[in-house]
């Protein structure tokens, strides 16, 4: 400052006397003069201009170091240079002391071991001088003791120190390495401010520690000088009662024990001045550690907010990229699909592209926020490793849905039977399936109004019978018993009923099998009503074979028996090997129809007229 004010002022001192010579210069009127003059005007502009360049430098070099002490790692850096210890320095001093501690221990234990010897069977003996002394020596050597731990904790509060600035160093060198702004870099940073945070919040009560030794040191050192100061002065009265012509043997006795107590007071105040200046030096290296975790933690700071700031700016495209996804779900959803799905082909169509649009934003983000994707791959793994374990279920559950939307063996409409139970898909989910229930305890094909939930791992697990694969017909049976006098014309009406009943159906089954045809290569079955017959003692079992619709099994199922209820009212020459049903006639019965060839035999039961029999519907290995 005061090198900046002569400046200044010498740079005043310089204007005047230019402007002062101007007017000198234009009075003088000799040429050899004014030329001199000229050129000592010259010369004071000359070192005008210098000393004004020289200022300006200057005044550059404190605004570059205004902006260096304002940069925390600027600063950082600047403390870091003045951290001149090193940890092999450290350690080999904290070497030196362990041995030095066994030494003054091995000497206190032998000072114990006197004192012991003189305090046994001899103890009335012993001289009194002698123990006072050693008490004293064992005294010194505790604070010996103690000394060399502050020194010892000194010296690892300095290794700690040394520990700390090469991290900060390491820290400073990769930062100034620089790199992009990831996440795990986000992550790393947040990391490294809050532990930075804990260690300077730790030092604290450290500190508060050193500070109580320091205090209690110093009062030990200061009551120790002023012990020492009074033994002078008490031992000085001693001298003035001893002299060569008047020897009291009391007096020296004591004279010799205050001088010996004297002597080991001096010798303690040293350790107890080393102890003193071993905490201090611990509260300096302990300073210094606070003072470069704090530039450490601005450093932190200022890098967690540039990279925020910087992974806020990278977010910007993976935002972009979600909001055109997005946009283009939108527009498959709702024009494009529309106008290839119908139904539940939309509402399946519209949910795998919404999952795939899911997958297709996490890849787009993960992508963006990761580097290191093989890193992410292999902690994916793990991850997706202990899930598998804690959450089985949930995972074969996802996996059967895979299996199911890739398979394509069944979807939304169709009627299944899983373990039993029968119902009609209405929703298939990433765990879960939805299904109506039909039949149940009502023992008809028709919907019980119950939901039923199942897990998408019974694709892995479970027979599945599916009665609308490849087309919606399945096959069903009727079973009747008649005398045998009346096999023949009970034959030929079955098969006329059949015939007349179910003409649509079958018609409309085989057009539906031509694409199972296309699909598979083969044919299913061959649809024409069949009746089989089968003797059974001296009746005859017929079974009357027909296909319906999967959701129209029940009307097909009940007209039939309608109209055979009909026909056997009509015909009382055909009886029925079941007495529980009784036929009355009031009109003249007609002749039974002619007999008709009957198909291949197969016994299957069924009830007549006052019977219930839940129907019973094959699998889909026949429709």
């Amino acid at each position: 400052m005061h090198a900046q004010q002569r400046d200044d002022e010498r740079i005043s001192q310089l204007k005047e006397q230019i402007l002062a010579m101007d007017g000198v210069v234009q009075a003088a009127k000799n040429v050899s003069e004014k030329g001199r003059l000229e050129a000592r005007q010259q010369r004071l502009r000359d070192e005008l201009k210098i000393l004004e360049e020289r200022l300006a430098i200057e005044a550059r070099q404190r605004a570059l170091s205004e902006n260096l002490r304002r940069s925390p790692i600027e600063a950082l850096r600047e403390k870091l240079r003045t951290v001149d210890v090193t940890a092999e320095e450290a350690e080999a001093r904290v070497k030196d002391l362990i041995t030095r501690r066994k030494a003054v221990n091995q000497a206190r234990d032998a000072l114990e071991e006197q004192l012991t010897a003189l305090g046994g069977a001899n103890r009335a003996a012993a001289d009194a001088l002698k123990v006072a002394e050693i008490n004293e020596q064992i005294y010194t050597r505790n604070e010996e003791l103690r000394a060399l731990a502050f020194q010892r904790e000194a010296a690892e509060f300095d290794i700690e120190l040394a520990r700390q600035a090469e991290r900060l160093r390491e820290r400073i060198k990769a930062l100034d390495a620089g790199g992009s702004p990831t996440l795990k870099a986000l992550f790393e940073s947040y990391t490294d401010r809050n532990e930075a945070r804990k260690i300077s919040d730790q030092l604290s009560p450290r500190f508060a520690n050193l500070e109580q030794s320091k205090q209690i040191g110093e009062s030990a050192l200061t009551l120790g000088q002023q012990k020492l100061a009074k033994f002078d002065e008490e031992l000085a009265l001693l001298d003035k009662q001893t002299s060569f012509f008047s020897n009291n043997p009391k007096v020296e006795q004591l004279l010799s024990a205050q001088r010996n107590q004297k002597k080991a007071i001096a010798e303690r105040l040293v350790f107890t001045a080393a102890q003193v200046a071993a905490i201090k030096s611990s509260e300096d290296t302990l300073s210094v550690r606070r003072e470069l975790g704090s530039l450490d933690l601005a450093v932190l700071e200022e890098q967690f907010a540039t990279l925020k700031d910087a992974y806020l700016e990278r977010m910007r495209w993976p935002a972009a990229v979600l909001l055109g996804l997005i946009a283009l779900f939108m527009t498959v959803s709702l024009l494009v699909l529309p106008l290839i799905y119908k139904n539940e082909s939309l509402f399946l169509a519209r949910r795998l592209t919404r999952y795939i649009t899911i997958v297709l934003a996490v890849g787009a983000v993960a992508s963006f926020m990761f580097d290191d994707l093989s890193m992410v791959a292999a902690t994916m793994g793990i991850v997706s490793a202990a899930l598998v374990i804690a959450l089985q279920e949930a995972v074969t559950s996802a996996f059967g849905w895979f299996v199911i939307m890739m398979g394509s063996k069944f979807g939304i409409g169709d009627r299944l039977e899983i373990d039993g139970t029968r119902g009609d898909v209405i929703d298939i989910q990433l765990l879960r399936t939805t299904l109506v229930e039909v039949n149940g305890w009502l023992g008809v094909d028709e919907p019980t109004g119950r939901i039923i939930l199942v897990p998408n791992n019974f694709i892995f697990n479970n027979k599945i019978f599916n009665y609308t694969h490849g087309h919606p017909f399945v096959w069903g049976k009727i079973d009747v018993t008649v005398g045998f006098n009346c096999a023949e014309a009970a034959a030929a009406l079955f098969q006329r009923v059949l015939m007349e009943e179910t003409k649509d159906e079958f018609a409309a089954a085989r057009t539906a099998a031509q694409r199972m045809r296309r699909r598979y290569g083969v044919d299913d079955a061959t649809y024409e009503p069949r009746v089989t017959s089968a003797i059974a003692g001296n009746d005859v079992a017929f079974t009357l074979f027909y296909v319906a619709h999967y959701r129209r099994f029940s009307d097909i199922r009940n007209r039939i028996d309608h109209r055979l209820i009909e026909e056997l009212t009509r015909y009382p020459d055909i009886k029925l090997a079941v007495t529980s049903i009784q036929v009355s006639h009031d009109n003249p019965v007609p002749t039974a129809p002619a007999l008709q060839q009957v198909g291949p035999t197969t016994v299957l039961p069924i009830l007549p007229k006052g019977a219930s029999v839940a129907p019973s519907i094959p699998p889909d290995t026949m429709g």
